[in-house]
């Protein structure tokens, strides 16, 4: 049978409460290091396992690795302060506290390579 309307997630998908603290913006992660790595590689599978007994068509991550998904990119990139923060108002609904830029942005190396390697 043919699907004349595939179905798909959009955005973030909610973490696992041992992962990061649900319904929370820039959640902090609750492990470290190694164990950081595995539980995010779980909460991957979880939520790929969700979808697809959801019987979602094309599944996504549901940004299970990442806490927010702007700010993730940006740790990654040159001349951004995280340590110097500035407060700023985002939609006229909430302020949140940013990075600062502070030199000329650039990617030294990518980014999500390996997630979308353990995705595939």
């Amino acid at each position: 049978m043919k699907t004349w309307l595939p179905t798909s997630t959009a955005g973030s998908l909610p973490k696992p409460s041992w992962l990061a603290q649900p319904e929370t913006l820039w959640s902090p992660w609750k492990l470290s290091s190694e164990e950081l790595l595995a539980g995010k590689r779980d909460a991957l599978r979880l939520s790929l396992d969700d979808q697809l007994r959801a019987g979602i068509d094309i599944v996504s991550d549901g940004e299970q690795t990442r806490q927010h998904f702007v700010t993730t990119f940006i740790e990654h990139l040159s001349g951004v302060d995280f340590a110097k923060r500035e407060i700023v108002k985002i939609r006229n609904r909430y302020e949140a506290s940013v990075p600062t830029v502070v030199g000329a942005v650039e990617r030294q190396k990518p980014v999500f390579v390996e997630d979308a390697r353990y995705l595939r």
